[in-house]
């Protein structure tokens, strides 16, 4: 018997169907609107989001640019060396493979086996390795291991001028010095290529090609002068050494400018293998390090009583028989000394009588003109890690303190803002600020950017500015502190400096100065500001004895350079009476027209490379795939190997180079 379905059961059945009903069509409405928002409203975000999931911008290392000096000769320079990366994703036998690659690369295998087991689609294995571990990795023909060129910076004279310099670290970021000033222009832009990843976000392919033509920065031109640069180390070295001091400063600046031709502090390091020095010695101390000036800071007080009107080089001062009691303090000369004017004040750098002078001039005034000068500010010079050096405020002077002050204790300068405010002297009494880069410029040569001189202010009227310059003349004059200094026959404008060194326990040392030298020359047309100061010299300690005879060195090298002629007709008449120099000394300088390399090269053979720049001898190294070695600067004067020699891949390729004639 079938069962009967009531009315009231059909009833609901209905209702249920058609509540079914509106819940699928209501679903399928969703679904619809859901779509419509995906594919057309949401189009454009998703693509794009779809694509940052599975594609991923991978940054290139990009070559910087060339640093060179001012008559564009290469400072720094970037190479192409080879590393070494795998594709952990398609080596199925990691241990084998990295037993292999281990022995290539001279690495411990489980370091380079860890390194194949990642769970990642890039790697790098060893970076920057020497071409013959590249091509014994080369010869393996490995699966999942690759080669790319990378660039690697160089530094083709070592030490030189390397705390102006600075250096660049493995990504290419520049670390220290116009490397990292400059870092933005010398780098360039970031290249970026594609990768593709998978699911779980791990790179799956990236193609070698895209760093085969990797992006270059801009050159960068420095005001620096190599050849002065060279001359400078040289005698700041051999006069540290010879006093067995603890480390020394030197800078040649154009007065008229503020272009720094020279700029040197010691300890050195070689930027090329920079870890291999400790950090201490990457300090550029003229810009980092502050001392007391000493005597060398009587030069302002009397700039500031001769622009003050409150004295002139004649005014007298009695100096007390070398021995003057002021705020409960003895303040003593080297000399007893009685009455001197202004003019032998300085010529004789009498402590005594320099209070006196600054006493009369006053605190405040006083203070106006050293901080006009530059001092107790940095100099806002184009390198990075200045100091600002200690000048402490007027109103908390007390009498002691400010006579302390104008014999250079109680104040704190760096070795740059020193040559800075002696420049003024040298330039009317206008203050340069002081930079280290000229120009700016592209690939093709092009000039990006160019920095000028820029005045920073006025110090002293350009009449007082004269007269100080003349009671400066003095200090080498006979008698005076400063003898050893003399560039004859230029006329010297300079002053003596021997400042004790703070004592750790307390008060002042008296064993450890700084012996500190400073001047422009010619004196009466200065083209060179010149500063010299040795850290703790053993033996002799006085600034004109140990550092005068530097400076001398120093200032006449800058005047070669520059190519100053001595105020003496006689002298010249001599320079052009002197005979030709024999066929064998000429035979040994550098030819100024080297022969073509072109057809050498074209039957595989070494090219005659004498008289050749560093850059072309790069350039010609890089397209052949030479490891060179450098000695020396200028042009080359000799090779191994020699000419005619057949040329191999990876062969090395020594090259002597020597300044051309005329060269400092």
């Amino acid at each position: 018997m079938i069962p009967q379905v009531s009315k009231n059961g059909k009833h609901w059945l209905r209702v249920r169907l058609v509540l079914l009903a509106l819940g699928f069509g209501l679903g399928f409405l969703l679904l619809v609107g859901r779509a419509v928002d995906l594919q057309v409203i949401q189009r454009e975000h998703l693509l794009a989001r779809a694509q940052r999931e599975f594609m991923r911008q991978v940054e290139l290392t990009p070559r910087r640019g060339i640093i060179f000096d001012r008559n564009q000769e290469e400072l720094a320079v970037s190479l192409d060396t080879e590393s070494v990366y795998a594709r952990p994703m398609g080596i199925t036998t990691p241990k084998q493979t990295g037993h292999l690659l281990s022995q290539a690369l001279g690495m411990p295998e489980d370091q380079v086996v860890k390194r194949l087991k990642e769970e990642r689609g890039f790697v790098w294995v060893a970076r920057r390795i020497n071409p013959d571990r590249a091509e014994a990795v080369r010869a393996l023909e490995l699966t999942g291991i690759g080669l790319i060129n990378e660039p690697r910076r160089f530094y083709p004279y070592s030490n030189l001028a390397c705390h102006v310099l600075g250096f660049a670290g493995m990504d290419a970021k520049g670390l220290e010095g116009v490397e990292a000033q400059y870092d933005s222009v010398l780098r360039g832009h970031v290249s970026k290529v594609t990768s593709l990843r998978d699911a779980l976000g791990r790179t799956i392919y990236l193609s070698p090609a895209a760093f085969n033509a990797l992006p270059e920065g801009n050159h960068v031109i420095l005001t620096l002068d190599k050849r002065l640069q060279y001359q400078l180390e040289k005698v700041l070295a051999a006069t540290v050494a010879k006093y067995h001091a603890a480390g020394g400063q030197a800078v040649v600046m154009v007065p008229q400018t503020g272009e720094i031709l020279a700029m040197s502090s010691l300890p050195t390091f070689n930027p090329n293998v920079f870890g291999r020095f400790p950090k201490e010695s990457f300090r550029n101390r003229v810009l980092t390090d502050t001392f007391e000036p000493g005597s060398t800071f009587k030069m302002f007080v009397a700039a500031a009583a001769l622009d003050t009107k409150k004295a002139t080089p004649q005014s007298q001062y009695f100096c007390e028989n070398g021995e003057w009691g002021v705020g409960g303090r003895v303040i003593h000369d080297t000399h007893k000394y009685g009455t001197l004017s202004l003019a032998e004040i300085i010529k004789y750098s009498s402590n005594i009588g320099a209070a006196k002078v600054g006493m009369g001039v006053g605190a405040e005034e006083l203070y106006k003109t050293i901080k006009s000068f530059g001092f107790g500010r940095p100099t806002e010079v184009d390198l990075p890690g200045e100091s600002r050096g200690i000048l402490r405020p007027y109103r908390s002077w007390r009498p002691v303190d400010l006579a302390n002050i104008c014999f250079g204790q109680g104040v704190a300068v760096t070795g740059l803002q020193l040559v800075q405010a002696v420049a003024a002297v040298a330039n009317g009494g206008v203050l340069m600020r002081p930079y280290v880069v000229k120009a700016v410029v592209d690939q093709s040569g092009h000039l990006v950017k160019e920095n000028q001189p820029q005045v920073v202010g006025r110090v002293m009227g350009e009449r007082e500015a004269s007269v100080l310059t003349a009671m400066l003349q003095g200090v080498t004059q006979p008698g005076g502190t400063g003898t050893q200094a003399r560039v004859d026959p230029f006329p010297v404008a300079g002053k003596t400096g021997t400042a004790q060194k703070l004592d750790p326990s307390g008060g002042y040392s008296q064993s450890e100065y700084m012996a500190i030298f400073t001047g422009f020359l010619p004196a009466d047309n200065p083209k060179a500001a010149v500063l010299v100061v040795v850290d703790t010299p053993k033996g002799q300690h006085y600034g004109g004895v140990v550092s005068g005879p530097a400076w001398a060195a120093i200032a006449r090298a800058a005047m070669d350079t520059l190519g100053v002629q001595p105020p003496s007709q006689a002298t010249q008449l001599v320079r052009a009476a002197v005979p030709p120099a024999s066929a064998k000394a000429q035979a040994q300088r550098p030819r100024l027209r080297p022969a073509d390399p072109a057809p050498a090269l074209a039957q595989g053979k070494m090219p005659d490379l004498r008289g050749l720049t560093l850059r072309e001898v790069l350039r010609l190294a890089r397209d052949q795939r030479l490891l060179i070695s450098v000695n020396g600067w200028g042009r080359v004067v000799s090779q191994s190997p020699e000419p005619g020699i057949s040329l191999e891949p990876r062969q090395e390729l020594k090259v002597d180079l020597q300044p051309a004639e005329g060269g400092a």
